[in-house]
């Protein structure tokens, strides 16, 4: 068998290569080729993800009432009362930490310690309690009505299913 040898480019050449390449690298030109590499990986994930929603239907997803699933999970009426009474008590829990955090910006308002953070974060937090106890009480409607619905409809509702 045959050694092949492998020769060194010119000392000139590698010393223009270095060079070449230190330059660019001072320059910020090969932080922003990986910048632009990973930039347009990303949009072509997105431009993916948004073809692939395209092409899909309603036909791909499973369709099921909620007899169908009582039915699969074997499970029975006191299960679902059980359950029920369960969602509840959590939409009023996360409802009680909602008007305690309402108090609480109350309070730092009434006493003037009312900072640009503190209200922030007394927002975020009425915000995710809120959305929280919205979130269990729409469970609860539906095991109250032993139905799936969507969220649109029951939310605008507002005499018909809360």
């Amino acid at each position: 068998m045959e050694q092949q040898k492998t020769t060194k480019k010119g000392i000139v050449r590698r010393a223009a290569g270095g060079t070449a390449k230190f330059w660019a690298f001072s320059l910020g030109l090969t932080g922003l080729w990986n910048t632009g590499k990973r930039i347009g990986g990303n949009l072509s994930a997105a431009s993916a993800h948004v073809r692939r929603k395209l092409k899909d239907s309603p036909a791909n997803y499973r369709h099921e009432t909620l007899g169908d699933a009582v039915e699969r999970l074997g499970l029975d009426e006191a299960h679902l009362v059980r359950q029920g009474r369960a969602f509840n008590v959590w939409a009023m829990s996360w409802l009680c930490a909602a008007i305690l955090v309402a108090a609480w910006l109350f309070f730092f308002s009434v006493t003037g310690a009312l900072t640009l953070p503190a209200f922030i974060i007394c927002c975020g937090l009425m915000i995710m309690t809120c959305a929280k106890s919205l979130t269990w009480r729409f469970r609860a409607c539906q095991v109250r009505d032993r139905e799936f619905y969507s969220f649109g409809p029951w939310f605008w509702s507002l005499g018909g299913r809360w």
